[in-house]
Formats: structure tokens, C-alpha cells, sequence
């Protein structure tokens, strides 16, 4: 199959037009049909263009210039400047040889960020060579004549007065196609059956079209990594392999700006939340289906602890998407912040479909500010950008947008509009620490003695437990049940989980607490997405916490009264000030 940037380049090319390859340019190119290839970019270029009778060149700052076509006689004026150290002399002369309308080459400069960098990434040379190169695109010569040049970049765009010109058209190097990864595949599992014993085999039960699939996002040069250390060791390859090489691959193509992982649990394992699981479970295939209808992006906020991470990677699960975790794009360099988001875009797009999760959003992306930033507007830019793209009709069914945060209350307003689904997530009720710890008993290897788990709820829950704090809870009544017992993993009793509460000290703010919980719920976008309800009110042996009820910020419907919530949180808001005021 051909790649796409082919067809990109050729047209690029027919229309006068030279190029700017960027992104996964590190990677191996194969083209079967063609027999171009398994090679590096350079060399799978040489090959493919020097069979439209193309001549090729290669220039790098390093290694000065030298032809990679071999079947051609010699060019003198090539190997004169093969033996030039001045890349001002060789540029102005390979100039010339491009304006010969009997001559058909291809110049590939190699680490055009380097010979051309951009103010931030370098100081210009004397003669600054983007000159000379934005002038070579724009020769009105070489426009007529039948020689291109491919300027590749592999760690940034070269200079603005190149990136920008209408002489160079700017091609990001995709990651290859489930069908290139499937030949790919193929090619290499031929070769480990035929006797090479640098290569791999697969293990039993692994297809290569399954391979394909599950190297969805991963570059030739992974998936031939894998199969050469599978030959080294002399071990076959497995399935977790497959993850563990994609989640590098991903990370080193995104410069460390971006986290992968396919979580292995649904909604199965996950306690509570009933409601927002019913939910998903409704819209998933209409996600799947790109349905135009369906939101975007969703916002999880509220108490610290609850499943909100927990509930994002099920979901992911459920989806059989991977999951994409932003993580911090600032630098201190000016314009690389807005450089690396850039970059990280163009990643996230290649893995789609996929959910991109912005954990702690209040932190991970920041908020416009009111007055100047304190850096030069940075702040304000990637939002706007990010905003900008999250509204991209082209990502519908392809990219759902995830926020959550445990500070609702200092979320920027235009943030919340662009996420139009807000989900509260408050403290478990006695049903979800039901199912809860059972849960929490499997995942730490324990067991239960004679104590039901109708009484480990009811000895925790006057604590008013996080999730969190039920696993730290039941870690310490496992130690006292060794410790009773004298082995390790003993079965937990009843006076253990009585030591491990006693012995319990919430660290937790109580107001504070109370005060998220009322501004998460005064966020909350749909009456059905209030803890205790479903689509059809609220859900049939559903428990509202007492005090809400009491105060009347929810009615015995299940239904969130706006009135009394606001009240609510103004007189928080009011013993929170004086609280930090007495301090």
C-alpha cells in the first residue's frame, strides 16, 4: 500500500511546489508494490523517486553532500561539492544545477532545523541559509526545471520565513495505516519463517491482523524493534509486549508530552457511580457511530478520591479506545509551549479514535487570567488553541475530551462551556461502599472472616470515606489480621476493621469537602447525572445524603433545587473566610 505523503509530495512537486517533512520521519517506510523499502526515510526515498528517473542528493550538516542514486553516471559538479565544506557554496551551486531543465533531481536536506532553525532553537549562521534556501523555492528557473527539494526536520519546524513560504508545502509524516502495518507484519513473520533468526515469531493464537490492531498507533520501526529483540532473546512475541512497545514509541514521538495506555477493566470494575456508568453505556454506540448528536467532551469534578480516573480508563475500556493523558507542554523558551501543544496536536491525531484526558485540568492547562499573565500570554494562548481545536468538526466520533478536577470552584468559565456535559462525583453512599469493598478485598489478595460486608460498611461510613480512604482503611485492617494471626494475608474480622477505623485519622478538611460536593453539584449539566438518579429520575433504592435533604438543597424527588444549593454554598463560602481568617 502506498503512504499517503507520497501522493502529497507528487502533487506538491507537480505544482512547483518543494516540501517540509516533519513528525515521524525517524521511522521505516515500506512499499511493497513498489519494492521500496523496509528502509529508512532518506534511502526509501532515493529509491522510490529514483524510479521516476529522479537523481537524488543528500545533504547534512555532518556529512556535506552526496548522491544515494548509484546507478547513474557520476556528476562532476557533484563531486566537486561533495568535497566542500561551505554549505553557502554548495546551496549557490546546487542552485544552478537545479535551473538545468534536462536534469530531474532530488536534494533531501537533512536536519533542516538545524541548517535553518527558527530565533528559539538557535542562533542564525552568518549567512543565514533560509535565505538561500526561501530563494531557491522561489526561482522562477527551478520552478520550470523538473528538480525538488525535501527539506526533513526531526525535532522541530526550520525557520518561519520556510515553514510559512507558499515555495514549501509542510507535510507531517503520519503514523502508518492498520493495512501498512498488516504488510509490514507480514514481511517480517516471512522472514522469521524462512530461517532468519534475527526476527521473531508470534505467539500462539497471535494473528498478524490481530498484530495490526493492536499496534494501532505504534511506527514500523517499533513493530520491527519487537521483532528483532524477540529474535535475540529467542523468545516470541506476546500481547503485553505489543502495549509496553507502543506506550514507548508513542511517548518518544511525542516528545515525553503524552501518556498512552490501554486500560484492561470496564465498567465491571468499577463500584457505584450507577448512574454516570448507565449513561455511557447508552451513548457509547452513538460515540462510535461519530453520531452528531453526541457531546465531545466531558467534565468530571468533585470530592478528591472518588473514581473519577478510575471511571475515565473503564470507560476507555468500554470504548476499546487507548487512552491519552496531555501532561505538562509549558517551557520557558519563548514560543516553544505553543511549539510543543502544536506538535502534540498532530500526535494525538495520528491515535485517533481515542479519549484525551486532562487530568486536574485546573493545573494541567491552566486558566485565562483576568489581567496580564506574568508569562507574556502564554496561558492564554494554548487555551485559546486547545479550545479551538476541541470544537473541530473533523474529531467527532474520533477523539472524546475528558476533564477532571477536585477544585470545581476556580474552573475557568470558558473552560466549563467547552465541556458540555458536567458530572458531580461526591462521597459513596452505603450502597457503592457495598460494592466497593469487595472490590478493594479481591485487588489486595484479602479474604473475610465471619464479618459481613453490610457491617464493614457501617463501621466505615460515619467517617464519611472517600474512596481512597476505604482502601487506606481496609490496607491497615489487613496488617492488623496478620498481625493477629501471625501470617501473612489472614482473613479480615470484624476487630480488625474496628483497629484500622480506630486507628484512622482523616486528614481531609470537612468543610472544604462539603463546600466542593455543593459547588460540584451546582455544576452538574443534566438532573439525570446527580448521583442518585438515572434517566428516568431517581433510580429505585437510591440514597440522597441526609443533610442535602435536610437543607433542601435536593427534594425527596431526587431533583437539585438551585435556590436553596446557592444559599447553601454563599454560607459555606461565608464560614470558609472566617475559618481562614481565625487562622
Amino acid at each position: 500500500m502506498k503512504p499517503g505523503f507520497l501522493n502529497q509530495m507528487e502533487e506538491a512537486f507537480a505544482v512547483c511546489q518543494h516540501v517540509i517533512l516533519s513528525l515521524n520521519t525517524e521511522d521505516r517506510f515500506y512499499f511493497p508494490e513498489k519494492d521500496a523499502g523496509p528502509a529508512n526515510l532518506n534511502y526509501f526515498l532515493a529509491s522510490y523517486f529514483a524510479a521516476a528517473d529522479y537523481r537524488v542528493l543528500q545533504f547534512s550538516p555532518s556529512m556535506g553532500l552526496r548522491e544515494l542514486t548509484r546507478d547513474r553516471e557520476p556528476s562532476a559538479v557533484v563531486e566537486e561539492l561533495a568535497r566542500e565544506d561551505d554549505p553557502v557554496i554548495v546551496f549557490n551551486r546546487l542552485s544552478t544545477l537545479m535551473r538545468n531543465s534536462r536534469e530531474k533531481w532530488l536534494i533531501l536536506v537533512l536536519h533542516a532545523e538545524t541548517i535553518a532553525p527558527s530565533h528559539e532553537h538557535g542562533t542564525p549562521p552568518p549567512v543565514p541559509l533560509a535565505e538561500i534556501l526561501h530563494t531557491m523555492a522561489m526561482d522562477d528557473g527551478i520552478a520550470r526545471g523538473n528538480s525538488r527539494m525535501a527539506l526533513i526536520t526531526y525535532s522541530a519546524l526550520p525557520e518561519d520565513l520556510l515553514a510559512r513560504s507558499r515555495g514549501y508545502r509542510h507535510i507531517p509524516l503520519g503514523l502508518p495505516t492498520e493495512e501498512e502495518r498488516l504488510a509490514f507484519i507480514n514481511f517480517l513473520s516471512g522472514l522469521a519463517r524462512s530461517g532468519c533468526d534475527e526476527f521473531g515469531a508470534l505467539e500462539k493464537g497471535l494473528e498478524a491482523e490481530e498484530f495490526s490492531r493492536l499496534s494501532a498507533g505504534m511506527p514500523l520501526s517499533g513493530i520491527e524493534a519487537l521483532f528483532r529483540a524477540a529474535g535475540h532473546r529467542r523468545r516470541q512475541i506476546t500481547r503485553q509486549q505489543i502495549r509496553e512497545y507502543k506506550a514507548r514509541d508513542i511517548r518518544n514521538l511525542a516528545r515525553d508530552l503524552l501518556e498512552v495506555s490501554e486500560p484492561q477493566e470496564g465498567f465491571a470494575g468499577v463500584a457505584g457511580h450507577t448512574g454516570i456508568k448507565d449513561y455511557f453505556k447508552h451513548l457509547i454506540p452513538y460515540i462510535k457511530a461519530g453520531h452528531n448528536g453526541v457531546p465531545q467532551a466531558f467534565l468530571f469534578h468533585g470530592v478528591p478520591g472518588c473514581g473519577k480516573s478510575h471511571l475515565v480508563k473503564a470507560l476507555a475500556n468500554e470504548l476499546g479506545w487507548p487512552l491519552l493523558e496531555l501532561r505538562n507542554v509549558r517551557n520557558p523558551y519563548v514560543g516553544q509551549s505553543e511549539m510543543n501543544l502544536e506538535h502534540v496536536i498532530h500526535v494525538i491525531e495520528q491515535l485517533q479514535p481515542a479519549i484525551l484526558f486532562f487530568d486536574e485540568i485546573d493545573q494541567s492547562i491552566g486558566q485565562r487570567g483576568t489581567g496580564p499573565s506574568g508569562d507574556s500570554g502564554t496561558s492564554e494562548r494554548l487555551l485559546a488553541r486547545i479550545f479551538t481545536w476541541m470544537g473541530s468538526l473533523h474529531l467527532r466520533g474520533k477523539l472524546i475530551f475528558i476533564g477532571a478536577s477536585n477544585r470545581p470552584d476556580i474552573l475557568d468559565p470558558a473552560l466549563l462551556d467547552r465541556f458540555g456535559v458536567s458530572i458531580p462525583f461526591l462521597k459513596p453512599g452505603r450502597d457503592e461502599l457495598a460494592e466497593l469493598i469487595p472490590l478493594l478485598l479481591d485487588s489486595f489478595g484479602r479474604s473475610r472472616g465471619r464479618v459481613e460486608i453490610g457491617e464493614i460498611v457501617e463501621l466505615v461510613y460515619p467517617h464519611s470515606p472517600t474512596g481512597r480512604s476505604i482502601q487506606e482503611i481496609i490496607i491497615d485492617a489487613g496488617f492488623h489480621a496478620d498481625r493477629r494471626s501471625g501470617a501473612i494475608g489472614a482473613s479480615i474480622e470484624r476487630e480488625d476493621v474496628l483497629k484500622a477505623v480506630s486507628n484512622y485519622i482523616g486528614r481531609e478538611d470537612r468543610l472544604e469537602m462539603e463546600y466542593i460536593s455543593l459547588v460540584s453539584l451546582s455544576m452538574c449539566s443534566l438532573q439525570s447525572l446527580l448521583p442518585w438518579n438515572d434517566c428516568n429520575g431517581l433510580r429505585p433504592g437510591a440514597e440522597i445524603p441526609e443533610k442535602l435533604l435536610q437543607s433542601g438543597v435536593v427534594g425527596k424527588d431526587g431533583r437539585l433545587r438551585p435556590e436553596p444549593l446557592q444559599r447553601a454554598i454563599a454560607e459555606l463560602k461565608q464560614q470558609r473566610y472566617s475559618e481562614r481568617m481565625i487562622r
